[in-house]
């Protein structure tokens, strides 16, 4: 990996799961994991002693938020908390000038309705130091889709296969896996219309098919512990199926193309999401553009379905 950063200091809002896979990837790219804010001191603690058996990292714990902003004054954010809380994370960052690395989606709660949605990103947009990525990196296997086929054009029909070993049930499903889905129609199609929408939910699955720029849409989504994982996507009848091999340092990830049966070798998404954020990070000042429209976007198509 390219070590791309080596000042920036960040923290780690969020104890479990994907944020010590942030935590991994940020310190193989050179950033300083300095802290690490959990929803009590105990699960802050837990968290801070993972991060330094199992990567090495020194990273002070916080129960506080405030606390952490004031004592470890870090660069950047990485926000791993459940949905619930993105929000008012995202918002307390801004406040203080700090850029913001977000898991998805950008924000969502129970009984959220369109008129909360919309009042929430206009605040978040017109924030006068809205720095904001979020963290729909499957986008960036339609890279290696769309060099396959050549084409966008007259694309009828669209599949996602995603089936994780996540504890989610039902409509969370849906919750938890739509932002990949729909982060592959818009880097395919741009924002367009949802039509014809229907939808089936089980305990461990989520199925939906709708109409989106004239091409029939379909997304498969299982959550089930000790399940299968499978991760596919199809574009008129032509799949590409993920293969992953290795771990850390000797991780690899390819799309395995059912027309030419060429393994297709694809960057990291992670390291490809979280290595742009630290770039802007370190351009700040030149007024790149962040990526809250394309977060936006994706919250509102989720919201059409959910």
């Amino acid at each position: 990996m390219e070590f791309v950063n080596k000042s920036l200091r960040l923290a780690i809002f969020g104890t479990r799961g994907i944020g010590l896979v942030h935590a991994r990837i940020f310190k193989s790219l050179g950033v300083d994991v300095c802290a690490v804010l959990g929803s009590s001191e105990e699960t802050a603690l837990d968290a801070a002693r993972q991060l330094k058996e199992s990567f090495g990292i020194e990273a002070r714990a916080f129960h506080r938020q405030e606390d952490l902003f004031e004592e470890t004054k870090p660069g950047a954010v990485s926000i791993c908390t459940p949905a619930k809380y993105h929000y008012d994370a995202i918002v307390a960052s801004l406040d203080r000038n700090i850029p913001v690395f977000c898991e998805k989606p950008i924000f969502w709660e129970e009984g959220i309705n369109r008129k909360d949605i919309e009042e929430k990103l206009g605040v978040l947009e017109k924030h006068t130091k809205r720095k904001i990525f979020v963290n729909t990196c499957s986008a960036s296997f339609m890279d290696c889709v769309i060099d396959a086929i050549g084409s966008r054009k007259n694309i009828t029909s669209f599949y996602f296969k995603f089936y994780s070993q996540g504890p989610h049930v039902r409509s969370d499903i849906g919750l938890d896996l739509l932002p990949h889905g729909l982060s592959l129609l818009l880097r395919l199609f741009g924002p367009q219309e949802i039509k014809k929408l229907t939808e089936r939910v089980d305990t461990h699955n989520y199925k939906c098919s709708f109409s989106y720029a004239e091409c029939d849409v379909v997304f498969d989504f299982q959550e089930l512990p000790g399940g299968s994982k499978d991760f596919i996507i199809g574009i008129d009848g032509r799949t590409f199926t993920r293969i992953q091999e290795g771990f850390g340092a000797t991780y690899r990830v390819y799309l395995e193309d059912s027309k030419t049966g060429e393994k297709i070798r694809c960057k990291d998404p992670f390291e490809v999401y979280i290595t742009r954020f630290i770039k802007y990070c370190q351009n700040a000042l030149q007024k790149e553009e962040d990526c809250f429209e394309e977060a936006a976007a994706n919250l509102r198509l989720a919201a059409e379905i959910l």
